[in-house]
C-alpha cells in the first residue's frame, strides 16, 4: 500500500513496507467480530493518510517513551506467504481456511 498513490510507482511491481499503527479498544470483552470491524474501518481512514511521514506522526503525537517498549505499538501483526505454520490454542479447534493459489501452484 505505501507509496503507490504516486504515479511514477504505478507501473512497478514488487514488495512496498509499510507500518500501520492503529489503536483497538478492547475493553468490555467485546466479541471478536466487534473490534475487527472497528480496526478495518479505523484501517480504511488510515490508509487515507498514508503519505504523513511517520517521522511526523511520531512528532506530533509525542508519545511518552519507555525503552521497553516500541513508542507507537505493541503487537505487530504481519501476513508471510511460504510454509504453513501451525497455530495452537486451548480448548480451540484451529485450522486454515483457503484463501487462493499460491503463487507456486499457478
Amino acid at each position: 500500500m505505501a507509496g503507490r498513490t504516486e504515479a511514477g510507482l504505478e507501473d512497478l511491481v514488487g514488495l512496498f513496507v509499510n507500518t500501520v499503527v492503529l489503536r483497538a479498544d478492547l475493553s468490555g470483552e467485546p466479541s471478536f467480530t466487534e473490534p475487527v470491524g472497528g480496526v478495518r474501518n479505523v484501517a480504511l481512514d488510515a490508509y487515507g493518510h498514508q503519505d504523513l511521514p511517520f517521522e511526523r506522526l511520531v512528532e506530533e503525537l509525542a508519545p511518552s517513551r519507555l525503552l521497553a517498549r516500541h513508542p507507537l505499538f505493541q503487537v505487530v501483526l504481519a501476513v508471510h506467504t511460504g510454509t504453513p505454520a501451525t497455530l495452537a490454542l486451548p480448548g480451540l479447534l484451529v485450522s486454515p481456511m483457503p484463501t487462493g493459489q499460491r503463487p507456486d501452484q499457478v
